[in-house]
């Protein structure tokens, strides 16, 4: 076996645990997949040879990504193709950021938590508002656990 392939065989065990946890898929090989490439950068028609995959399923698992910010597009050199590749730091930057879904439902958990409220449903209310708690906590605590990781890499 190549040491290509065997890097190939790892990454598709560890998009395994990944999609176990919830991961999309198709999103969780690609990661892996650009995790184990040399350069962390492959092209739309490397990632669909290596995984044996259509390119509507790569570009759908790339747009995941994008929005996570666990990979970034730009130009390959010297031609007019893209490269996906994954930023600097980027599964734990990605984890540790305040993604925009945290504004989002701490966004909507208030407007939940007064429709519990005003429809005198006590268990619907204190389970949005242990939540919208729980999110204020996390959102606080992100920045300063990537400060954190930061200072320990330096």
């Amino acid at each position: 076996m190549s040491s290509e392939s065997a890097l190939q065989e790892y990454a598709e065990k560890l998009a395994a645990v990944f999609t176990a946890a919830g991961f999309p898929r198709m999103s969780a090989r690609v990661l892996m997949t650009l995790m184990v490439s040399p350069d962390a950068a492959l092209t739309a028609a490397e990632l669909t040879a290596r995984l044996g995959v259509s390119p509507a399923a790569v570009s759908g698992a790339v747009k995941y990504l994008e929005t996570l910010a666990m990979l970034r597009r730009r130009a390959a050199p010297g031609s007019r193709r893209e490269l996906y590749e994954l930023p600097e730091q980027a599964w734990y930057t990605a984890t540790l950021r305040q993604p925009p879904f945290y504004d989002a439902i701490t966004s909507l958990l208030p407007e939940g938590i007064a429709v519990a409220q005003a429809a005198d449903a006590s268990g619907p209310a204190s389970r949005l508002l242990e939540m919208q708690q729980f999110f204020a906590f996390v959102r606080t605590r992100l920045p300063e656990l990537y400060a954190e990781w930061v200072a320990t890499r330096a």
